[in-house]
């Protein structure tokens, strides 16, 4: 057979063939050796868990993962650096009713409030002691945690209100009180976000 200016054998073609499908297993072998190791190792009797990265997918990935074992996070902050985030959890549950999570990450804060409502929608509620301001390349995401807990059939609403002056959004929170909403959380981001919350009358 030829190959451009080449001529190959059948015997050459075929010693090919074999390399690269010893290349291409070699590869598989390697990825998934690489994947075993990023598993969250935790000791069966351990209570507390340390979870940190700056990746939001890393997260989302151990949060599951650890979260399946009946995990439940404590508290949430940033880490030592601007763009780490840290979450402690507790053992507290046990397989299968365990708790789910939804990381949300975003830099706007119409698309933060879409996506909550979305999650929420589905039966997750916001947790307002893992809400932090995460440093990225560009600008700054606000990253919001959300908990579905086993068997619970409650739902919630959100509304985002963000803006630098204080009697801005002093008015705006006013308002959203006289909507039935309550004030879950604040973060800081060179403008300062809070997120208001109500029950919905919705049930699954």
């Amino acid at each position: 057979m030829r190959i451009g200016n080449r001529h190959f054998s059948k015997e050459e073609l075929c010693m090919n063939t074999k390399r690269i499908i010893t290349l291409v297993a070699l590869s598989m072998l390697v990825a998934a050796s690489v994947g075993g190791q990023n598993r969250v190792k935790v000791d069966p009797e351990q209570k507390y868990l340390l979870l940190s990265t700056v990746k939001t997918s890393t997260m989302q990935k151990e949060l599951d993962e650890v979260a399946a074992q009946g995990f439940r996070i404590v508290v949430g902050a940033q880490g030592g650096s601007s763009s780490e985030m840290v979450l402690f959890l507790e053992r507290v549950a046990q397989p299968p009713d365990t708790y789910k999570y939804k990381l949300l990450a975003t830099t706007k804060t119409s698309t933060m409030e879409k996506e909550l409502n979305a999650a929420a929608a589905e039966g997750y509620r916001l947790l307002a002691r893992a809400i932090m301001a995460k440093e990225g390349m560009l600008s700054n995401e606000v990253i919001t945690i959300l908990e579905q807990a086993p068997k619970s059939d409650k739902k919630y609403a959100y509304r985002l209100l963000a803006t630098s002056r204080t009697s801005t959004l002093q008015k705006e929170v006013s308002q959203a009180e006289a909507d039935g909403y309550v004030l879950v959380g604040l973060v800081g981001r060179g403008e300062n976000m809070v997120i208001m919350e109500k029950e919905s009358s919705g049930a699954r």
